[in-house]
């Protein structure tokens, strides 16, 4: 006969008997764990807002403002994470809960980690540049574990989660209302760049369009894993859905959209139905993306211009264009110059980086050296390398800080290698959960169902994006990931009468 013992009768694996002071401590190590972990996702929503209102106009070269500001809300958020860091350590060992953490999930980060390294020794990457890179490769993985070595109980994960979801809303409403007044908004909140501003695109109390796209996306899809989990649904729910879905448009997020759509669709498959409301849901996101475009004549011209440049890029790739070639659109070309047509930088950038990658197909070119805040860090002039081609990697006047792919980003600097362990791990990741929720099919936790689609999210977005390493991204995908394997770890991600362990489905008799 299966036990039907509770949960609380049941040592998990790791953990031996605690006496009550250091059960006590480890209680208050917890509640001081969630408390840090609420801290920093707060933070990280308006680390870089306070940076521009703390910063003076500086003119770059091309006559645009751009902010100055200070380097401690930065620091603050670092410590952050060393705080969090360590309290994780010390509640395991207190808890002596380090079995645990020997899942194949674990190995695999270890395994990623060991990668690279040795992508960064043999690229000659310096001791010191190898430690900051992976810092900003995983740091995100440090929130994963923080939450599952605080173990929190519902009540405490709602008040983080109502916290958050409050900052959210009200970015929801900065971006409608930025959407509606136009550059006069963006100054009122004291942004600096008017970039985005001019083409129409909301970005709120963020730094990027993007960043809050990715943001609104996520609390989406957590509203329709709720909702999916659920036989009727309040229509509280569908307001504030709707109310997210409008202020998605106004960013213009495309990455965003089609991650959600990819979202709702893993949701779908593995509920096994929802259909009908995920037909719902996406053409609210759609539609309203549809109507941002047809009122908004930035927008249109913005889109039309980065799809003919996505043809142009194809038709004219990186590297064919004549030495003295000159974009079309500039105003500073010559007669005598070669008129080229504006071609997506990302496609441009994609083209280099495969070929980059073909000539060090295994370990690549050594991390922290390429096309990430790392990299221009230690160098801001990383792209003239060598070892990049005979002028470097052409950047095509676009941003030199980054090449917005975190994909490309990855295997450039750790190869095949690198790409293919860092894949392996987001795999076993999400594996425990999706096998639970597919032996269930009813009864699921919301997180249950969260969890896999925010990771279809991540990896799509990360195609167009550096979300993985950002400083925003990283600490919301993993608080989903890591409260979703605190409730696989207790068995209470799916219910009906059935017992979920991190090792295998019983059913109870």
């Amino acid at each position: 006969m299966l036990s039907t013992q509770p949960r609380t009768e049941l040592a998990a694996e790791g953990t031996v008997p605690r006496t009550d002071q250091t059960g006590r401590l480890g209680r208050w190590l917890g509640v001081a764990l969630v408390a840090l972990l609420g801290a920093l996702l707060v933070w990280v929503l308006f680390e870089t807002w306070i940076q521009v209102l703390l910063s003076t106009p500086v003119e770059d070269d091309k006559g645009n403002l751009l902010p100055d500001g200070p380097d401690w809300p930065k620091d603050v958020k670092n410590g952050l994470y060393f705080l969090i860091l360590a309290l994780t350590a010390i509640k395991i060992a207190v808890d002596r809960r380090w079995r645990d953490f020997r899942t194949p999930a674990d190995i695999a980060v270890v395994v990623l980690g060991v990668v690279f390294v040795l992508a960064g020794l043999f690229g000659d990457s310096p001791v010191g540049l190898i430690g900051e890179a992976g810092w900003v490769y995983l740091r995100g993985v440090i929130v994963f574990y923080a939450w599952r070595a605080a173990d929190p109980g519902r009540k405490s994960v709602r008040r983080v989660l109502t916290v958050v979801g409050v900052i959210v809303g009200l970015n929801a409403l900065i971006a409608i209302w930025q959407t509606l007044a136009g550059p006069t908004s963006y100054q009122n909140l004291g942004w600096i760049n008017m970039t985005w501003a001019l083409i129409n695109r909301a970005h709120a109390l963020l730094d990027h369009p993007n960043h809050l796209g990715h943001l609104l996306a996520l609390t989406m899809l957590g509203i329709f894993a709720y909702m999916a989990s659920r036989t009727k649904v309040h229509w509280k729910w569908w307001a504030a859905f709707v109310a997210l879905a409008i202020a998605l448009s106004a960013t213009q997020s495309r990455e965003s959209t089609i991650g959600f759509v990819a979202g709702v669709v893993v949701i779908c498959v593995l509920r096994r139905g929802k259909w009908a409301a995920a037909a719902i849901t996406c053409t609210i996101v759609l539609g309203f993306a549809a109507a941002q475009l047809a009122v908004s004549p930035e927008n249109r011209s913005e889109l039309a211009r980065r799809l003919a440049g996505v043809a142009s890029a194809f038709n004219l790739p990186s590297g064919a264009e004549s030495d003295d070639a000159c974009v079309e659109t500039r105003t500073d070309c010559a007669d005598d110059r070669e008129k080229i047509p504006e071609r997506e930088v990302r496609v441009l950038y994609a083209q280099q980086g495969v070929e980059l990658w073909l000539k060090r197909p295994v370990l690549g070119y050594g991390v922290g050296q390429f096309g990430g805040i790392v990299a221009y860090e230690h160098d801001p002039l990383w792209y003239q390398d060598t070892r990049f081609g005979p002028e470097g990697f052409r950047l095509y006047g676009s941003n030199e800080k980054q090449v917005d792919s975190f994909w490309l980003h990855l295997l450039v600097e750790t190869g095949a290698l690198g790409a293919l362990a860092y894949l392996v791990w987001l795999f076993l990741l999400i594996a425990p959960i999706v096998r639970a929720v597919w032996r269930r099919g009813l009864a699921v936790h919301p997180f249950g169902w969260w969890a896999p689609a925010a990771m279809m999210f991540a990896i799509l977005v990360a195609c167009l994006a550096p979300s993985l390493e950002d400083p925003l991204f990283p600490a919301q995908l993993f608080t989903i990931l890591g409260l979703a394997w605190v409730w696989w770890r207790r068995g209470t991600l799916v219910s009906s009468g059935l017992t979920v362990t991190p090792e295998r489905t019983e059913e109870r008799e």
